[in-house]
């Protein structure tokens, strides 16, 4: 595994333009050019727009993984275990080396809680927290396999309406639904955690939304089956998955987006994204302006996010500068 460089990063990440591509990605999203039967033209944009970010990514990580399948396709969805490995590798890279007091990772949206254990494995100074409004899928995997880590405690908790009395080190999650993963970027921006590293998915699910543009595909038939289920969370209003807070109005989030595009731009984007990659890196391009804009450096590759505070001294570690 190799070393994480706080410099590096910086260096690396402090000059990377995001409002561009976002600009040029809404371009191909209102000339049309997203979703198509092969995926050529979004292959070709996604190269071309976001080439940049994926260079940088690489000149800091190794080894993301490379999947033979098609974008937007069942097969490589259900293979995105890939990018969480890639996750626990990146944090585990960052963080085991690192002291000091209050030792604390949060996982929100954490569901049984399997990645957390395995965060907890890799880094036993730490204490891992898992977090989840509905607790029996983690009991249920806690009674199958007959116990936990040491290191690890499962919290039932709504992302929504978090504990900012904790003051983690890092907020690290692997695939919040829809606006659970802007739901714990916040928590993490108001508890000033230093790291955020984490993999957004169901891009669908932000501005409060279930509804998809219906393709004859696979995972297209896949996701109308799942939004169902959570038209009818969102119904219930409890917390699942869903907050008044992030309505449509709420989307764009960053100032920046905010120029380039309106809410029901977003909301439209929403719609389309479970057929389109150009759809996801819309949605999540904003959010790395957001967390910019929160006093973060960032980096992006496919879904999966490594944000550092900026300016920030960590125990055990060198100075943190931009």
């Amino acid at each position: 595994m190799d070393p994480f460089s706080s410099k590096v990063f910086h260096d690396v990440g402090s000059g990377l333009d995001f409002r561009e591509a976002l600009g040029n990605l809404l371009n191909e999203f209102r000339l049309g050019r997203f979703a198509d039967g092969d995926r050529s033209l979004e292959e070709a944009a996604i190269k071309t727009h976001l080439g940049h970010l994926t260079r940088a990514w690489d000149s800091v990580f190794a080894d993301f993984p490379v999947y033979k399948e098609k974008r937007r396709t069942l097969l490589r969805f259900f293979k995105r275990e890939r990018k969480d490995a890639h996750i626990r590798s990146i944090a585990t890279a960052a963080l085991k080396d690192f002291d000091g007091e209050n030792l604390v990772i949060v996982n929100p949206a954490a569901v049984e809680g399997r990645q957390a254990r395995r965060l907890a494995e890799s880094l036993p100074q730490f204490e891992i927290i898992g977090t989840d409004i509905d607790a029996r899928w983690e009991t249920l995997y806690r009674l199958l396999t007959c116990g936990d880590q040491q290191n690890f405690r499962f919290v039932r908790e709504n992302i929504y309406d978090p504990d900012l009395g904790r003051k983690p080190v890092a907020i690290i999650f692997f695939g919040a639904c829809g606006s659970l993963s802007d739901g714990a970027i916040d928590y993490g921006i108001q508890v000033a955690a230093p790291f955020l590293i984490f993999r957004t998915c169901c891009h669908e699910n932000i501005c409060r939304n279930t509804g998809i543009v219906k393709k004859r595909t696979m995972i297209n038939r896949y996701f109308a089956m799942k939004n169902w289920q959570f038209a009818r969370y969102r119904r219930r209003d409890e917390g699942f998955y869903f907050s008044g807070k992030f309505n449509p109005d709420a989307y764009p989030r960053s100032e920046a987006a905010r120029e380039l595009g309106d809410p029901q731009t977003y909301l439209q984007v929403a719609r389309n994204a479970v057929d389109s990659d150009i759809c996801i890196a819309i949605i999540d391009l904003d959010r790395a302006l957001y967390l910019q804009e929160q006093g973060y450096n960032v980096m992006y590759r496919d879904e999966v996010f490594f944000a550092l505070k900026r300016n920030v001294d960590l125990p055990g570690r060198e100075h943190l500068s931009a």
